[in-house]
């Protein structure tokens, strides 16, 4: 049941949900008028593909997206069967293909290459489908029922990790669209299952693609699918709590000044402007007023069935200032913070997401089309992510920074980040050089560097202009009634000496300078990195206000700054308290790292005014009575711990502990009980969050051993991470324990990363959680055994 507290906080946001309407932007879309320019626009297609092949870089979406134009506006039914024609001609129809059922993404491919394709091309032939099947003329009627029927086999085929959101969304709501469609239960069936386990993993662990302008659009497309047209109610259900849950993250984050999704982004495709396909869903509900470029992409936002929630200026619930935290990952650094302020906001991830994130940010008000202000990892002297190249087995033409460790820690107007770039980051031919930057807008009101103003010389792009700043000297911009502090906290070269720093305008025609840190040597003898400290000033209307702002900043010093073989710590003294971090070498994804403060675990929490003085985790209250999250809750509820005596020796059944998804529990007449847990080998989700989990009550602190009696038929199916821990994090390989592989069940020892000995367990008096997670799919776990006799064994 959910406390007083929650269910007043969810009143608030479900009373902006139902009260949508902004006075201040742009009349309601003419739907028609849109579609219409929609289908005019698909005319010089039509003239390059009615009597020849398409180019080479056509995309297979691009003749589904037309044919869904032609008919939401009713026109040119006769050009239906043509573009079918062609897309069956991407569509890979080989039963013993791995691919079956997909489609090439390019005309040029000979073979599939992005397994992508196919949910992008069935969401368009869904709705074409539903919407347009009778007005079709019968032969385009019946090419398109047989692209999708191998659009079946594609997408069940297609086994997407859970925490791919955008694509695992689309890959359920085709699953389910075409099931039904077709009568085809067992199809639907899997797409509700796999439903289940995007709604399980975004109550436990966020959304993994936080924040995206690009892939948020997407996230909607297949939820208001969904929410739209699935047949059974329970997948409703759990679409309008998604949708709620995505809506109410894009309302936190959304900076009104900018009329923007502002702040640390997980994918992006537009460094400068943070601008993506969200755009058209927010086109659609009024929140930005640009007008609409005609796209056949604009049908599923024009489609969608809920009107999204804002916050009126009259019933302000999220107002400002306003802090945003949220996890999007298994571990515990997987996390976002963002301080919105009135004219500036702030945020940072704590972990490196990819190769398209934003880290790091600052966004000013404005115009939506001015440069935001972002670090970005640079090798290839493409700050602004305009050069783009080829990219994965697809060849997708993008621009992408590079993958270093990175880490923040944020505390309301200040961060401070970390990046290192370690030797595999700089492997790609595309890599030429090695620069930190942090991209600024040009147009401003003043510079500072050490304490006295500076005007950069005019620039051109031959003759760029530059001013030179040495380590921990403070780079002071001032933006109206807002301003950034930056100092280099800790810098080094690849070399391991000093590198230079500068203030840089390249005279590039987008309106942005930089501060850029130059690490490429020659010789490399070192892992070069830099630490950032940004501070955001808001509210600063007056000289008097922003001098004041300006010495604090400048008169604080860095606390530590210990770079040494073992890792690298560092702290500053952040405007409402201490900001700090530490992470250790080698800088790998299971390397430790401390922030302070800590990075949230919630999936979607909010600190303002109107929501009270603390912070409530909404994202969560959200789903939490969504089906099979409330199941799942119960069984948490109703979990009793395993109590190991003082002699130390207990037994006991896999079933009786907590089991998530992707594990099961699973019914076997060879089982102790006739039951176990365990993964399907073949499954069709691939996040392999699965796991058992136990609470142990232990009478006394000691060294115990573990045993669990298993069913590893191959090489491939016998093994296990083994972990005092509940928190589903990522797993270190020394948790690995391999089963060794035979027939029918055996108990076996807990042996760590296939040592000889078995494990040594140091369990302290008291609760202590005991997780078995899935590590090879197909393995099965029927009791465990625990005891403090080293030699000792289970009896049966």
């Amino acid at each position: 049941m959910s406390s007083p507290r929650s269910s007043i906080v969810l009143l608030l946001i479900g009373l902006a949900v139902s009260a949508w309407a902004h006075p201040s932007l742009a009349a309601p879309l003419d739907r028609d008028a849109v579609l219409r320019h929609c289908a005019d626009g698909e005319e010089r297609l039509w003239r390059s593909i009615a009597e020849q092949d398409p180019r080479e870089s056509m995309s297979c979406r691009t003749l589904f997206a037309s044919a869904m134009a032609l008919c939401e506006a009713r026109q040119h039914e006769e050009r239906l069967s043509r573009l079918y024609e062609l897309a069956a001609r991407f569509q890979d129809r080989d039963p013993e293909s791995p691919a079956y059922g997909n489609l090439r993404w390019y005309w040029r491919d000979e073979r599939v290459t992005d397994q992508n394709a196919v949910e992008f091309c069935m969401q368009d032939a869904l709705l074409t489908w539903i919407y347009h099947r009778q007005w079709m003329p019968e032969r385009a009627r019946e090419q398109l029922r047989e692209l999708m029927t191998f659009g079946i086999e594609g997408c069940t085929r297609h086994r997407v990790r859970t925490s791919y959101t955008n694509i695992a969304l689309l890959n359920a709501a085709n699953l389910i669209g075409l099931g039904e469609a077709f009568e085809r239960p067992e199809v639907s069936q899997e797409g509700y299952r796999r439903l289940d386990l995007i709604c399980l993993w975004t109550w436990r662990f966020g959304t993994c693609e936080y924040c995206s302008p690009t892939y948020y659009g997407v996230d909607l497309q297949g939820i208001h699918f969904i929410e739209g047209h699935a047949r059974r109610e329970q997948g409703r259900q759990q679409a309008r709590a998604l949708a709620r849950l995505f809506w109410t993250d894009i309302a936190a984050n959304w900076f009104a000044p900018a009329q923007s999704l502002a702040g640390a982004h997980s994918r992006t495709y537009d460094y400068l402007r943070g601008l993506g396909s969200l755009d058209r869903y927010l086109q659609v509900s009024g929140w930005i007023d640009e007008p609409v470029t005609p796209s056949p992409a604009m049908v599923h936002p024009l489609r969608a069935p809920l009107t999204p929630p804002t916050f009126l200026d009259g019933e302000l619930k999220l107002d400002l200032p306003r802090l945003v935290r949220q996890s999007w990952g298994q571990s515990a650094v997987e996390s976002r913070t963002h301080m919105l302020y009135d004219d500036i906001t702030l945020s940072t991830s704590a972990a490196n997401y990819g190769a398209h994130d934003m880290p790091l940010t600052v966004d000013l008000a404005g115009d939506r089309q001015a440069v935001r202000c972002y670090f970005i990892p640079d090798g290839r002297e493409d700050p602004y992510g305009k050069v783009k190249y080829p990219t994965g087995s697809a060849n997708h033409p993008k621009a992408l920074h590079l993958k270093p460790f990175w880490t923040a820690a944020q505390r309301t107007c200040d961060a401070l980040g970390l990046v290192v770039y370690r030797d595999g980051d700089l492997q790609e031919d595309v890599v030429t050089n090695l620069q930190t930057h942090f991209v600024l807008r040009r147009q401003n009101d003043g510079v500072w560097i050490g304490g006295k103003p500076v005007a950069l010389a005019e620039a051109t792009e031959k003759e760029p202009a530059r001013k030179a700043l040495d380590l921990s000297e403070p780079l002071v911009v001032r933006y109206g009634t807002a301003a950034i502090g930056i100092r280099v906290v800790w810098a080094r070269a690849q070399d391991a000496t000093q590198p230079a720093m500068a203030l840089v305008d390249d005279g590039n025609g987008f309106g942005a300078m930089r501060l850029t840190i130059d690490h490429h040597r020659q010789s490399v003898s070192a892992q070069a990195g830099a630490a950032l400290w940004i501070r955001v000033g808001s509210r600063l209307a007056t000289d008097e206000r922003f001098r004041a702002w300006r010495s604090a900043f400048e008169a604080a010093k860095p606390t530590t700054a210990d770079a040494t073989a073992a890792g690298i710590r560092l702290e500053v003294p952040g405007t409402d308290g201490p900001v700090s971090l530490s992470a250790a070498a080698p800088f790998d994804r299971g390397s430790p790292v401390d922030l302070v403060p800590e990075p949230s675990r919630a999936v979607l929490e909010i600190t303002c005014p109107g929501l009270g003085p603390d912070a409530a985790d909404v994202g969560k209250q959200i789903l939490d009575d969504v089906e099979p999250i409330r199941g799942y809750r119960r069984q948490l509820a109703r979990l009793q711990p395993i109590a190991i005596p003082p002699a130390g020796e207990a037994a006991w059944e896999a079933e009786d502990g907590l089991v998530f998804p992707e594990m099961a529990v699973v019914e076997d007449t060879a089982a102790s009980a006739g039951r176990c847990v365990g993964s399907s080998k073949d499954g069709l989700s691939y996040s392999r969050t699965g796991s058992v989990t136990f609470q142990l009550d232990v009478a006394e602190a000691g060294t115990y051993y573990l045993w669990g009696r298993v069913l590893a038929p191959d090489p491939e199916t016998d093994s296990f991470h083994v972990l005092l821990d509940d928190t589903l994090g990522p797993a270190p390989s020394s948790a690995s324990w391999h089963t060794l592989h035979g027939d029918g069940w055996r108990w076996r020892p807990v042996a760590f990363d296939k040592a000889k000995e078995p494990a040594r367990f140091n369990l302290p008096a008291g609760r202590t959680p005991l997780q078995f997670r899935v590590r090879e799919p197909g393995t099965q776990l029927d009791r465990v055994f625990v005891t403090r006799d080293s030699d000792g064994s289970p009896d049966d």
